[in-house]
């Protein structure tokens, strides 16, 4: 399991990093269509790749273990790919790579989260649940990554997001919290 959550990690890791830190690094105040712009074939590749290997990889998690307070807390996550073709790329950074057309995928996380072998939550987090803090942008075009961080504090999960629209570099950092009465609780990363 940990050499597929690292493979994940790594894909994920070269999809963000190359499409954020890489880019802004030249300048912070270009757009993401202008930093891919300056991008030379070898580094589009490599993002296009990636994005492709991201649909493959299906990270899951089953782990228990015992709070502070000597609950035992339970969690069972499993983020994929849902094959479902529903997001096009814009057409303005198709360009960039030379392709007229990337139909693109919605992500979903499946989560089981238990205290005590008491179900706090069982069911699916998907990118309408940060529909509140999301751009209407996002919304249309952006896909929601696991970053890969999961933690639980007391008696609460969180986990951290991308949504980030795919061969972009467009997108942000989001949180999603699980409390004790299995409340969702959103936000974004700064």
């Amino acid at each position: 399991m940990k050499t597929k959550c690292l493979n994940y990690f790594i894909n994920i890791l070269l999809i963000t990093v190359v499409c954020n830190f890489i880019l802004s690094c030249s300048n912070p105040k270009r757009t993401a269509l202008q930093r891919l712009k300056s991008m030379d074939k070898s580094q589009l590749d490599s993002i296009k790749d990636a994005v492709l290997r991201s649909y493959r990889d299906t990270i899951k998690v089953d782990s228990t273990e015992i709070a502070d307070n000597g609950d035992t807390v339970s969690i069972k996550f499993r983020h994929y790919c849902s094959y479902d073709n529903k997001i096009s790329v814009p057409q303005e950074y198709l360009d960039v790579y030379g392709i007229s057309e990337f139909q693109t995928h919605n992500f979903i996380s499946e989560i089981e989260f238990k205290i005590n072998s008491r179900m706090i939550y069982k069911g699916a987090i998907t990118k309408s649940d940060f529909s509140k803090s999301v751009s209407m942008r996002l919304k249309k075009y952006g896909v929601l990554y696991y970053t890969p961080d999961l933690s639980i504090s007391g008696k609460r999960l969180s986990i951290d997001y991308n949504i980030n629209i795919p061969l972009s570099g467009e997108g942000w950092g989001y949180t999603i919290s699980i409390d004790s009465t299995g409340k969702k609780i959103t936000g974004s990363l700064d």
